[in-house]
């Protein structure tokens, strides 16, 4: 990859910083301003005469220095863009505490970043909503500040608002009282010591649930509310529910209590993310909140106490304690996805969340970490341009596999105890990525700093390799590449320290390989990695795969270990060092598998074959692999059916639709009639919510004009934003050209909020009858993409991600000469990323395409 340019940092000084604000706002929502005051203590340890602090997009009319009983005032005032920085020159040296006043006003803007606004429509009136969104680097745009992690202060914050409009901030309001004319003024109480970017808040009109958390270990309880915009806040009690079992496993798992009076869950029309974990006061889009009885599936409920999960993990990892600089984000965020699976397993245990993991999560990892152009868990960056780009997969979702495997290595309760030690000796507190090795080192006794620098300060991870010499047999360890060319160019030599389970004469057995070979005990060697503990690719010597074969149709293997095995099958095809023929034979075993995880697993390796094969192939022989797919899905999508049944467990609701979806993306004639059924007679039979987003999708896929504008139609008449999505998506899955052009030019259009455009977008682009027909509207309506999301935030990565699954050498160059000379703020390594793939699929298909068209002939 070619590496991004270093941009120059623009990081603070050190010897000057803040202990305090006290901020007040007085935001118009007619005219969308805002205009503020604050006074910030700083300290200053060497002689000035300058000081700088982070703006964007704010005016300051005037900025003074009190010391004693003098006021200074700035002389100069200048701005640096590029910095995104203020500098204001006094005519005296300036040392020790002061406290600097700064008089400024701004914008409310229209996007999701810094102070904005947000929208809803009631009783036939737009109402707006006044908010914030402040990481990773946004705080600069609502007020003059030190808007980095480590510049942690208190912050008082006051609010000055219409008579009838509510002020949600951090903490709790210690005073309201008039102010002027229709006009009152919140003052809320000082926030704990935390960074810029955790500040917040939000201004509107409100309904809220409200409960207590009230965990044994601390005498105070906390409040719990959930507010949402009139109207809704019957959809607000399984969230508030979900938040206070949450909060309650969270302090006595931590071991500390949760330091605030209270906890606030905030749904908001229009969002950027899922959530944001603002201390006290957490953000959130409206579908990862609410649920509707008649209407949410089972799926978003589950994805919703998820998130919940996430956000209040973060309340102490992030908050509590913050990494120093960006790039230890990972500190941040992969805890904060391992835990929200550790709490939610707690308060729902029949759901079995971490099958759930890995199959979704860790696979995540697993594919973007094969990559050659991925990064380091830990990743030096500069400028907030840079920044954005490190909010991806290898923050969340490798750097939660690989705390799971240090979990798994040290054992659960020396991991719980060193994060307790790590989080009571730094609150309050920033930390680097040592700080935390150094807690697990102390309570564990083992050399944990040694064995993880590589997997959080290298990219990739291994793949070992089992062989056997005579009756000997010996792991070996190199890195894995998805792609075939990407590992003929590597010639860093990474070695991991890879703690492993196997199976060794029907013993369980743990190793930690620390050379690139190393002997294993035993005669006769089973399942390596089992229980997927560690984030590696296993390839195996014929005779092992072979009983792993038998082991798996007769049942032998655990859920884990069965998606282990052909989940590596399809990724060593991928990657070339296999064929691909011998992963298809392989996967024709799991016919009565039962699992909907590794029946996940199934369905995403063929259909990562079929992208290759039905755009390089001939008509024939992508029918022959259609077939293929068929034996493989359909069996199971009857057997499922189309209802539920009684007694059955919490994943078959996902089996069902997996087996469903899939079934009718090949072509099951059974199961598109009945969806077409079900589809035409929803008014009189309503469809259940676990399986619309299936009869939708069914509907498009082999609909026409008539089934589009009846989406659209529907689209417009909703409410619900869960449901809105549903069909906004199914909007999306249409294989008709002039269609997919309709959807394109919606998705863009008014009538799709702008936090859910890129998502739609990308969602076309990943159909692959649209693929071509969206690639050509994104060029000619880049500049209009690029005004809306080119300011920070992960919108463009997310949009641009579906651009690998390109499979013709044209399309990589026509990208690469149109981001030459186009600007993708944020998304030169997922440009990359897409380019890589897009030459991994050619080679692909160039080198297996026989053995695939031999194989489906004999067999199909």
């Amino acid at each position: 990859m070619k590496k991004p340019k270093n941009k120059k940092s623009v990081r603070l000084v050190p010897h000057i910083y803040p202990t305090r604000y006290n901020l007040t706002l007085k935001p118009d929502l007619e005219n969308f301003t805002f205009s503020g005051s604050e006074v910030i203590d700083i300290t200053i340890d060497k002689q000035t005469k300058v000081i700088t602090l982070h703006a964007r997009d704010l005016e300051i009319e005037s900025a003074s220095i009190k010391i004693g009983k003098d006021n200074i005032f700035a002389k100069k005032i200048a701005y640096d863009k590029k910095s995104e920085t203020v500098t204001f020159d006094f005519a005296k040296s300036i040392t020790g505490k002061v406290k600097m006043t700064i008089v400024f006003q701004g914008i409310i803007s229209e996007g999701l970043r810094g102070f904005y606004r947000s929208k809803y429509v009631l009783d036939g009136k737009t109402r707006h909503i006044a908010t914030t969104q402040f990481e990773a680097t946004d705080a600069r745009r609502a007020f003059p500040c030190f808007d980095e992690p480590a510049h942690k202060a208190v912050f008082d914050v006051s609010l000055i608002i219409p008579g009838d409009h509510t002020a949600i901030s951090n903490t709790l309001p210690k005073s309201i009282r008039e102010h002027e004319a229709g006009y009152k003024i919140v003052e809320f109480s000082p926030t704990p010591r935390m960074s810029t970017y955790l500040l917040a808040f939000i201004i509107g009109e409100f309904e809220f649930v409200e409960g207590v958390a009230e965990p044994a270990s601390r005498a105070t309880s906390t409040k719990v509310r959930v507010f949402t915009t009139p109207g809704k806040s019957h959809q607000a009690k399984f969230a508030l529910d979900v938040a206070i079992k949450c909060l309650e496993f969270y302090n006595e798992y931590f071991g500390i209590p949760y330091p605030l009076q209270i906890l606030d869950l905030i749904a908001l029309p229009d969002f950027e993310s899922a959530a944001m974990e603002n201390w006290g006061a957490v953000t959130f889009r409206e579908a990862a909140l609410l649920v509707d009885d008649e209407h949410t599936s089972l799926a978003n409920k589950q994805w919703i106490a998820i998130v919940i999960a996430h956000e209040l993990a973060h309340q102490w990892f992030g908050n509590l304690v913050t990494m120093e600089w960006w790039t230890d984000l990972w500190l941040n965020e992969g805890f904060a996805e391992y835990l929200e699976y550790v709490c939610v397993d707690h308060v729902f245990p029949k759901w079995n969340l971490w099958d759930q993991y890995l199959g979704e999560r860790y696979s995540i990892a697993l594919r973007l970490d094969a990559l050659e152009n991925s990064h380091p868990v830990q990743v030096t960056v500069h400028h907030p341009d840079e920044i954005s780009e490190v909010f991806d997969m290898i923050s969340y979702a490798k750097g939660s596999a690989v705390i799971r495997m240090l979990a798994e290595y040290i054992g659960p309760d020396k991991f719980r105890e060193g994060l307790s030690h790590y989080l009571k000796k730094h609150s309050y507190k920033n930390t680097q990525t040592t700080d935390l090795w150094e807690a697990f080192e102390k309570v564990s006794k083992k050399p944990v700093k040694k064995i993880m620098q590589n997997w959080t300060g290298k990219t990739g991870y291994p793949l070992l390799t089992l062989s056997k010499k005579g009756k000997t047999y010996s792991v070996s360890q190199e890195r894995f590449f998805s792609s075939r060319i990407s590992s003929k160019k590597d010639k860093e030599k990474t070695l991991w320290h890879v703690p492993f389970a196997y199976e060794s004469d029907s013993e369980q057995l743990k190793e930690l390989l620390t050379k690139k070979s190393s002997p294993l005990i035993g005669t006769s060697i089973g399942k390596i990695n089992r229980g997927e503990s560690t984030m590696a690719r296993v390839r195996y010597d014929k005779e092992t795969l072979d009983r792993l074969k038998d082991e798996t149709q007769q049942g032998k293997l655990a859920t884990h270990d069965r998606l282990g095995v052909v989940r590596d099958l399809f990724a060593l095809a991928e990657g070339g060092y296999i064929s691909t023929d011998e992963a298809l034979e392989f996967s024709l075993i799991y016919k009565n598998e039962t699992e909907y995880v590794v029946w996940s697993e199934v369905a995403l390796g063929v259909n990562r074959v079929y992208n290759i094969v039905r755009s390089s192939l001939d008509k024939k022989i992508t029918q022959r692999y259609k077939a293929y797919a068929l034996s493989l899905f359909s069996p199971i999508a009857h057997k499922m059916g189309w209802n539920a049944k009684d007694g059955e467990v919490h994943s078959c609701t996902f089996l069902r639709n997996l087996a469903l979806s899939q079934a009718g993306m090949y072509g099951d004639t059974k199961v598109i009639n009945e969806a077409t059924k079900i589809f035409k007679n929803r008014k009189k039979n309503p469809i259940r919510p676990d399986i619309r987003s299936v009869v939708y999708g069914i509907i498009a896929q082999n609909g026409g004009i008539k089934e589009w504008q009846e989406f659209k139609n529907l689209y417009d008449r909703e409410s619900l934003h869960e449901e809105k999505d549903r069909y906004a998506r199914a909007m999306t899955m249409f294989r008709d050209r002039k269609l997919i052009g309709e959807t394109l030019k919606f998705a863009l259009s008014s009538d799709v909020r702008s936090q859910d455009a890129p998502h739609l977008l990308a969602s076309i682009w990943s159909n692959s009858s649209a693929r071509d027909t969206t690639w050509k509207f994104i060029q000619k309506n880049w500049p209009t993409i690029l005004t809306r999301y080119g300011e920070g935030g992960h919108f463009l990565s997310r949009l641009l991600s579906p651009l690998g699954a390109h499979t013709d050498m044209k399309d990589l160059a026509d990208a690469k000469k149109f981001f030459k000379t186009h600007a993708a703020p944020g998304s030169a390594r997922t440009l990359e990323q897409a380019y890589e793939r897009i030459e991994s699929n050619v080679a692909w298909i160039k080198d297996d395409k026989a053995s695939i068209k031999n194989w489906l002939n004999k067999n199909y």
